[in-house]
């Protein structure tokens, strides 16, 4: 221990955020009892929620991107976007997210692109397969997940990719760098997506679209999430494919509760937003 007691300090803070994460842990646990849902008791170390009211989370969010697409993967040049934020278009026309941490940091966001006459990231890059009709089908309401990030601090290995699995490079946000804490894989992009399918809900939205690289198509199809393939691979930002997935029928794997993980989440998203079971 040094001499100022630096040990004991950490110490604290160290138990501050154990009891701060078990109270909300505990707060998930109450709500998913009412809802009859047997949600895994673990601490949860990341809270996530749209930003678009907060601007300077708004603004942390678009560093993160800049630092992601521009200096880490190297997509983007720096050089046009001297205020270090990555900022495009079709962020006039999105909900943004930011995933924050116990300390409050913003360390991961993602954005749902609504439909305008900007039109959708992906459709500029991508080819869609002449046979699919359900993305256009204007009783559809179709948003692209899109920009999704993670900070470097949270990945696990040097190996990692950006989004902190060095076996799924793209896609997973992987152990907190707390120790012991370092045993809830995926909670960050669990998070994330959380807020995502919640928001979905609230707005009405019916589809995702989404530009997707075979490792992320893999891990999302590992939580069971029913994208489709709907177009040949292309070069968007490397190596990714178009799919769609129906949220009506991520309601139903959901609530079929063969994936435990997903049940949390329902917890925090209003009564009259919650998935019903699917009568055939």
């Amino acid at each position: 221990m040094s001499e100022d007691g630096s040990c004991h300090t950490a110490s604290r803070q160290q138990a501050w955020s154990d009891r701060k994460a078990v109270l909300m842990s505990n707060s998930t646990l109450a709500e998913a009892a009412s809802l009859g849902l047997l949600v895994e008791n673990r601490p949860q170390y990341f809270q996530c929620r749209e930003i678009d009211d907060t601007p300077e989370l708004l603004e942390q969010s678009f560093g993160l991107r800049y630092q992601v697409y521009c200096l880490e993967r190297a997509f983007l040049n720096p050089e046009h976007y001297l205020n270090h934020m990555e900022i495009d278009t079709f962020d006039a026309y999105a909900l943004h997210f930011g995933t924050m941490n116990l300390e409050g940091e913003l360390v991961g966001t993602a954005r749902l692109v609504q439909d305008s006459v900007a039109g959708f990231p992906l459709l500029q890059h991508c080819s869609i397969f002449p046979s699919e009709t359900e993305l256009y089908r204007p009783e559809n309401t179709v948003v692209e997940v899109s920009r999704l990030s993670v900070s470097r601090k949270y990945r696990r290995l040097k190996i990692d990719g950006p989004y902190g699995d060095h076996s799924a490079p793209g896609v997973y946000a992987g152990k907190e760098r707390r120790g012991e804490h370092a045993q809830n894989e995926g909670e960050l992009i669990v998070s994330l997506y959380r807020a995502l399918y919640q928001a979905s809900k609230r707005h009405g939205i019916t589809h995702w679209l989404a530009a997707t690289e075979r490792s992320l198509h893999r891990l999302l199809a590992k939580f069971a999430f029913p994208f489709r393939l709907i177009g040949p691979q292309t070069d968007y930002f490397g190596p990714v494919a178009p799919y769609l997935m129906d949220v009506s029928e991520f309601d139903q794997v959901i609530l079929s509760h063969k994936k435990p993980l997903l049940d949390e989440f329902l917890v925090g998203l209003e009564p009259q937003f919650r998935p019903v079971p699917r009568r055939w």
